[in-house]
């Protein structure tokens, strides 16, 4: 970002009034208890650091005060994502990963989320806040390796499987051929080997996901169409559901029978929960910007705590007919669309809480 040096100066100037007048208000981000940011000017310079920033960074904040962005980023993400330390770019909210770093030579991955200052009528800084995010990156290079080692099992499992069911098929409509009437025991044999062969289609959709088609989405028609789909059996188990959308028109950037096929299986997943009827609450509203959460709230029993932290392993799972891959595939599929799942449960029902990013305009 080129500004002219007298220009600058009088921008600088404006800054600094905005920040004396902004800093440690209750009401302002510029608070010590905020994540970590700093303020930059229009040339790239730091203008102001908070303490958290401090800390994050190692630096002191006098050395940070001397530095530009490049001396903070590493090279290559600065050159990526560093559209928005640009005039044309530096008007609107954006939102990505980087790295940074640190004053000891640590490399931190953090999520960098920026806007701009406005202040009479100008744009005279840009706020940069920062989240930690490297034990969140870790967690999930550990959860790909272990999916892709699960995937790998999964797909010799239903390699050496497919092709002696293949076979039993074959001869039990032989052996119906010969019979005039159906045995139940071979109609109870070919619902079994359906189950399986269902099961086979869940653990290659593990192994080998389907290609995405990423393409432009609105949260709220999206929720919608998957509630049209489930909502008559909610109705059928005397399950109300209730709707609460806490923002008006908001895109987000998937695929989307894929996100669809999360939803099913948390909502089923809810449904199955409440056998005796009760509340399935859905809920959608903005969260820190740069992100949409969305939350399905039941009114079950709850996850035992000592189980809570297994739900979603491969092969895992509390149902008396379930595969455990359900969970497992739908991780997999936030994950792809860089989002995050967590869940909350207690005695009187479970929250599954999922954050997607929002499709930046």
């Amino acid at each position: 970002m080129l500004v002219e040096i007298d220009e600058l100066k009088r921008l600088n100037c404006l800054l600094q009034i905005y920040v004396e007048a902004n800093i440690d208000k209750d009401f302002s981000i510029l608070s010590n208890d905020a994540d970590p940011f700093f303020i930059m000017n229009r040339d790239g310079q730091l203008f102001y650091v908070n303490d958290t920033c401090e800390t994050l960074l190692e630096y002191s904040k006098s050395d940070l005060l001397d530095m530009k962005l490049q001396h903070l980023f590493v090279k290559g993400d600065l050159h990526s994502t560093g559209v928005f330390f640009f005039e044309k770019e530096s008007e609107k909210l954006n939102n990505f990963d980087a790295q940074m770093i640190s004053h000891s030579g640590t490399q931190i991955d953090v999520n960098v989320t920026t806007f701009p200052i406005q202040f009479k009528g100008e744009i005279i800084g840009t706020y940069v806040v920062l989240k930690d995010i490297t034990l969140i990156k870790k967690e999930r290079r550990l959860m790909s390796e272990k999916q892709a080692t699960a995937g790998q099992l999964a797909a010799g499992i239903a390699h050496e499987i497919r092709n002696p069911i293949t076979a039993i098929k074959g001869f039990i409509q032989l052996i119906l051929d010969e019979q005039e009437s159906e045995s139940v025991y071979i109609k109870i044999i070919e619902s079994e080997i359906d189950r399986i062969e269902e099961i086979l289609k869940e653990l290659m959709i593990l192994a080998k996901p389907t290609r995405k088609k990423f393409e432009r989405l609105n949260i709220r028609v999206l929720l919608e169409q998957v509630l049209m789909l489930m909502e008559t059996q909610a109705l059928l188990n005397n399950i109300e559901v209730e709707r609460k959308y806490l923002l008006s028109e908001e895109d987000i950037h998937g695929d989307a029978n894929q996100l669809k096929q999360v939803f099913i299986n948390y909502i089923k997943n809810a449904i199955e929960a409440m056998p005796y009827g009760g509340k399935l609450q859905i809920e959608c509203a903005y969260y820190n910007r740069s992100f949409v959460r969305i939350k399905i709230k039941d009114q079950g029993c709850g996850i035992p705590i000592e189980i809570i932290d297994r739900i979603g392993d491969p092969f895992f799972t509390t149902k008396e007919n379930g595969t455990g891959l359900g969970m497992a595939v739908s991780n997999q599929i936030i994950q792809e669309h860089k989002g995050e799942m967590k869940i909350n449960s207690n005695t009187e029902g479970t929250c599954i809480e999922v954050k997607l990013p929002i499709r930046l305009k």
